[in-house]
C-alpha cells in the first residue's frame, strides 16, 4: 500500500469529504445568483468538462471492467437530470435551502449499499458500539438537517426536489460501485470524463427538445432562450470549475470510504460552508448556525467511528 493509500484509508477520505462539501457550496450557489435554466447551464458545463479534461485523459488508463460504464450511464440519467433540477431549484428557493434539503440521500444511500455488498452488514454486527455510533452519527446528521427544514419555503424547495434526491441516492452508491471496478486514478477521472461525454449528447438531445418544444399560454418555464450568452457561459464555467474539483475530491474520498453513506453524511456540511459565505457577502437568511454546528459534531462523530 503506498503512503497516500495509507493516508486515504485513514483519515484522508474524511479530510477530502470535507474539501468535496466546500465546493459543492459553490455549484449550489452559482445559480442562484446567475440564475440560468438548468437544461442549458448542465448542457454547456458538461461540453466545458469534456474540454478540461480530453488533452490529459489520454495519460489516464480507463477502467476495463464493463460494470464502470454500465455503472457511469446510469449516473448519467438519473444523477445528471437531478442537477438540472438543482440548478433550478437553486435559482428559485437559493442555493442555502436547496443545500439543506439533501439529508434524505444520507439514509438512502446507507441502505441501497447494503444491495451492493451485503457482506458489509456482517462486519457491522461483527462491531456492534462501532455500528450504533454510526447510526446515532447519521440519525444525528438527517435530525440536524431536517431542523434546518422548519420554513415554507424549505418545504417547497424539498416536494421540488424529491425526485432528485432520490436521484442522488442511486448516484451515490453507483459512485462508490464504480469507484472499485478499475485502478485508483483510472476510476476517480474516468468517472467523471465518462459521465460528462454522455452528459453532453443525452442533455443536449434533451435539451433541443426543451428548444423546441411549444410553451403554453401563462405556464411558469420560459420558453426558448439563446444557447450563447454571456451570462449563461459566465455561469457554465463557474459550474464547470467548482464540479471538477468536488468530484476529484469525492471520488478519491468515496474509493476508500467503507460505506457510500459516510462520504454523504460528511457532504452535509455544504450547508455550514454556505451560511459562512453568506456571513461574508451580508446575504440576508436566516440561518440555524446551532443545527448547522450539529451536523458538523456528527460528521465528526461519524469520522471516528469510522476511521480506521
Amino acid at each position: 500500500m503506498t503512503g497516500f493509500q495509507d493516508f486515504m484509508s485513514g483519515w484522508g477520505w474524511v479530510l477530502f469529504s470535507v474539501v468535496s462539501a466546500v465546493f459543492g457550496g459553490g455549484f449550489y450557489l452559482v445559480n442562484q445568483y446567475l440564475r440560468q435554466p438548468g437544461h442549458l447551464l448542465v448542457f454547456w458545463m458538461r461540453v466545458i468538462i469534456v474540454l478540461c479534461m480530453s488533452p490529459f485523459m489520454r495519460y489516464v488508463r480507463l477502467p476495463d471492467d464493463p460494470k464502470f460504464y454500465l455503472a457511469v450511464l446510469v449516473t448519467v440519467f438519473v444523477g445528471t437530470f437531478s442537477d438540472i433540477r438543482s440548478f433550478n431549484a437553486s435559482s428559485q428557493y437559493g442555493g442555502g435551502v436547496v443545500a439543506r434539503v439533501q439529508p434524505l440521500t444520507v439514509w438512502g444511500t446507507f441502505l441501497l449499499w447494503f444491495l451492493f455488498e451485503p457482506a458489509s452488514l456482517g462486519a457491522y454486527l461483527d462491531r456492534p458500539v462501532n455500528a450504533a455510533v454510526i447510526l446515532v452519527a447519521l440519525l444525528g446528521c438527517v435530525f440536524f438537517s431536517m431542523r434546518l427544514n422548519k420554513c415554507e419555503i424549505t418545504r417547497g424547495a424539498f416536494i421540488y426536489m424529491l425526485p432528485a434526491l432520490l436521484g442522488y441516492t442511486l448516484t451515490n452508491a453507483l459512485n462508490k460501485y464504480a469507484m472499485g471496478r478499475g485502478n485508483l486514478e483510472g476510476a476517480v477521472y474516468g468517472y467523471m470524463y465518462a459521465q460528462s461525454v454522455i452528459a453532453v449528447v443525452s442533455i443536449g438531445i434533451y435539451s433541443l427538445w426543451r428548444q423546441a418544444r411549444p410553451v403554453a399560454a401563462g405556464a411558469a418555464t420560459p420558453g426558448p432562450q439563446s444557447w450563447v450568452r454571456q451570462e449563461l457561459l459566465a455561469a457554465s464555467l463557474i459550474a464547470a470549475m467548482t464540479w471538477i474539483c468536488h468530484m476529484i475530491y469525492k471520488n478519491y474520498a468515496m474509493a476508500f470510504t467503507p460505506n457510500p453513506s459516510y462520504q454523504v453524511a460528511i457532504g452535509l456540511t455544504t450547508p455550514v460552508f454556505i451560511a459562512i459565505f453568506y456571513y461574508f457577502v451580508q446575504h440576508r437568511e436566516q440561518a440555524d448556525v446551532k443545527s448547522g454546528m450539529g451536523i458538523v459534531a456528527c460528521a465528526v462523530l461519524l469520522a471516528l467511528a469510522t476511521v480506521h
